[in-house]
C-alpha cells in the first residue's frame, strides 16, 4: 500500500498538498459562501484547509451587507490582479490591495460550516495577524483563534499587503510596519513568538518573509525553534513594483486604477526558487523545526522536489490559479504513481533525501571537462558562436570548439536552444 499522508508539527494530513492562504479580494469571502470554495478543495483531495489573515475586530457595514458601491466608495476590501506575460505565457502575477483581511466572526462562520464536513486527517490552519506590536494583543488574539477549533496556528509575519499603502517608507501604516516588516525585526518578532506559544496549546508556526533574506532568515529560524515554534512557512510573495507601460507614457497596467502603477507583490513560478532556498537551508541546518513550503508550484514534480529538500507539507496557489482546483487531484495522483514507480511506501522514505547532496561550492571539486557539440541535435543556428565565449566559433557553416580556450564553464549549454551542447571529460 502507498501512503501519501504526512505530518506537520505532529498533526496528520492525508496528503502533503493543499491550497495557500488566499488574497481576500472577493466581497463574498470568507463566510458561508467561501465554505463552498473550500469544500471544493477538500473534494479535490486537499490535505489541509487554511483560514487566511484573521485579524481582530468586526467587518464594516459595507462588508456585512456586501454593499459593493459602498465598499468602493470607502475603498474597503479592494484588490487587483495583473498578469505578467512573456509572449503568450504567464510567467508571474502581480497583486495589489487595500484592507483585505479576515475578521473573527467570518472565520468563525467559515470554520463552523466546514468542520463537520471535513474527512479524517484534514486539519484546519488558522492564519493570524494583529496590526500592533503588543505581544499581549497577539497572545489574546491567538487564544480566540484557538477557540474557533483550528488545529494549528500560523503567525502571518510576512504579508506585504499593507506595505503597498504608501511610497514614503517613513509614513507606512502600523499594519505595514508590523506585518511584512515584522518578519525582519527580531526585537518585535521574538516577544510575539514567546507570548503566543505560551498562550495556546496547539502547535504554532510563522510565515517567513523573503524580505528577511539570507543569512538573517537562519537566525530567525534558530530563534523560532528555541521559542518552541513548530514550523516555518518558507515562502511568501516579494514586495514589488509592477513594470510600466512603455507604449503609454509609463502608466501602469493594472485594470481600473486610472493608469496608476501601484506598489504590489510578486507571485508565480519564480517564487519556487525562494522556497527551495529557504526549505533546503533550514532543513539542512536546523533540526527540530519543520518546513511548510510553497510558492510557485506549477507542476506535481515541484511538490516532490520540496519534500526531497526537507519540507513536511506544501501549499500551492499559482498552480490552482493556472490550472484550476483539479490541480490538487493531479498532484495527489502523481505522488502516488511516483512513489509506486520508485518503490517508496511512505513520504518519509524520500523526505529530505536531496539534502545530502546540498553543498557549498568550496566543498566540491569541479571537474575539468570540455564542450562537445551533439551533431544530430545541432541546427547550425550560430547562437552559441555569437556569444562572448572565445572557444566556440562557426566556420563554413560548421561549429568548432577550440579546446585551448574552453574552461568547461558550461555557459554554452544554457545558450543553446536545442540542447545540442554538453560538457564531457577531456
Amino acid at each position: 500500500m502507498i501512503d501519501i499522508s504526512t505530518k506537520l508539527a505532529g498533526i496528520k494530513m492525508r496528503s502533503p498538498i493543499g491550497v495557500s492562504p488566499h488574497n481576500l479580494d472577493k466581497p463574498w469571502f470568507p463566510g458561508k459562501k467561501a465554505a463552498e470554495c473550500f469544500m471544493k478543495y477538500v473534494d479535490a483531495g486537499a490535505g489541509f484547509i487554511y483560514i487566511p489573515a484573521i485579524v481582530p475586530g468586526e467587518p464594516t457595514k459595507y462588508e456585512k451587507e456586501l454593499d459593493f458601491e459602498g465598499l468602493f466608495k470607502n475603498q474597503k476590501y479592494v484588490g487587483r490582479w495583473m498578469r505578467i506575460n512573456e509572449g503568450k505565457e504567464m510567467i508571474a502575477h502581480i497583486y495589489t490591495a487595500k484592507d483585505l483581511f479576515n475578521f473573527l466572526p467570518w472565520a468563525d462562520e467559515l470554520i463552523k460550516t466546514i468542520k463537520p464536513k471535513l474527512p479524517e486527517n484534514v486539519p484546519i490552519i488558522g492564519q493570524m495577524m494583529v496590526h500592533d506590536v503588543s505581544p499581549e494583543k497577539w497572545a489574546d488574539h491567538a487564544k480566540k483563534i484557538e477557540s474557533l477549533g483550528v488545529d494549528l496556528i500560523e503567525l502571518n509575519t510576512g504579508c506585504p499587503v499593507s506595505a503597498m499603502s504608501t511610497l514614503e517608507h517613513l509614513n507606512l501604516p502600523p499594519e505595514a510596519k508590523w506585518g511584512m516588516m515584522m518578519g525582519v525585526l527580531p526585537e518585535i518578532l521574538f516577544p510575539v513568538f514567546d507570548a503566543v506559544v505560551s498562550a495556546v496549546k496547539i502547535p504554532v508556526g510563522f510565515k517567513l518573509t523573503p524580505e528577511s533574506g539570507f543569512p538573517r532568515m537562519m537566525f530567525i529560524a534558530e530563534e523560532a525553534k528555541k521559542r518552541n515554534l513548530k514550523f516555518i512557512v518558507t515562502t511568501h510573495k516579494y514586495f514589488a513594483v509592477a513594470p510600466p507601460d512603455i507604449y503609454n507614457g509609463g502608466q501602469g497596467k493594472f485594470p481600473a486604477v486610472n493608469g496608476a502603477n501601484l506598489l504590489a507583490d510578486f507571485g508565480g513560478a519564480a517564487l519556487r526558487f525562494s522556497m527551495y532556498k529557504a526549505t533546503a537551508l533550514i532543513s539542512k541546518n536546523i533540526s527540530g523545526i519543520e518546513c511548510f513550503s510553497g510558492g510557485g508550484i506549477t507542476r506535481p514534480e515541484n511538490v516532490i522536489e520540496a519534500l526531497m529538500l526537507g519540507a513536511s507539507a506544501c501549499q500551492a496557489l499559482t498552480g490552482i490559479v493556472t490550472f484550476g482546483i483539479k490541480f490538487i487531484t493531479k498532484i495527489n495522483e502523481f505522488i502516488e504513481a511516483y512513489m509506486k514507480q520508485m518503490g517508496y511506501k511512505k513520504i518519509d522514505d524520500f523526505k529530505g533525501l536531496g539534502l545530502k547532496y546540498l553543498k557549498g561550492a568550496s566543498e566540491v571539486n569541479f571537474e575539468y571537462h570540455v564542450a562537445n557539440i551533439i551533431e544530430e541535435r545541432c541546427t547550425k543556428c550560430g547562437k552559441c558562436a555569437e556569444s562572448y565565449c572565445p572557444a566556440i566559433s562557426m566556420k563554413n557553416k560548421k561549429l568548432y570548439v577550440d579546446v585551448k580556450y574552453c574552461s568547461s564553464c558550461a555557459m554554452c549549454t544554457t545558450i543553446c536552444p536545442y540542447d545540442a551542447i554538453e560538457i564531457i571529460p577531456r
